[in-house]
């Protein structure tokens, strides 16, 4: 199973390719070490607790600075994916986002949800992990050792077993 993750697991699009660079940037291989409080410090960027729809700023007291507001209600992996999506905003994408057409929102949101899917559930540390538990198991296992909501664990583990079906691979263990 080793040889099969890690065949699947490299970079299949620039996005993910760049993800990846930032996370070993950083020196990030393992779920633990994903710390989005130090990531967004990293890049001058303060996270702020609001009470209201997430979004992400420029800083209104600093200049070059930005702010990313998330809703305090959310709990701690809701609270994950919306960070890592806000700061695939800032990191990928320039300008006020409402002024653009519909379409270009539609973009941008997609691809800062893929932002945060790479970010925070990266396909090479996978292989480590999923050996531990059967094929229905791992979106829990994952959810729980990513700290992200089910839902999205589960998204990203069926997106993974579709690339083991993409390279002709059985995806039972």
């Amino acid at each position: 199973m080793h040889f099969l993750v890690s065949d699947i697991c490299q970079p299949q699009t620039w996005l993910e390719s760049r993800v990846y660079l930032l996370l070993r940037h950083h020196g990030i291989q393992r779920p633990e070490q994903i710390h989005l409080t130090d990531l967004c410090a990293s890049y001058g960027i303060e996270l702020r607790s609001i009470r209201g729809r997430s979004r992400a700023h420029r800083h209104p007291a600093e200049a070059g600075r930005f702010v990313i507001a998330v809703d305090e209600r959310l709990d701690e992996p809701a609270r994950r994916v919306k960070i890592a999506h806000e700061l695939g905003h800032l990191l990928l994408h320039e300008g006020v986002q409402p002024l653009g057409s519909d379409l270009m929102i539609d973009w941008q949101e997609a691809q800062a949800n893929h932002f945060a899917e790479h970010l925070l559930m990266p396909y090479y540390m996978f292989t480590a992990l999923i050996g531990h538990c059967t094929r229905f198991e791992a979106p829990f296992y994952l959810a729980r050792t990513f700290r992200v909501p089910l839902d999205f664990a589960q998204k990203r583990f069926d997106r993974f077993l579709n690339r083991l079906y993409a390279k002709g691979y059985p995806a039972a263990w």
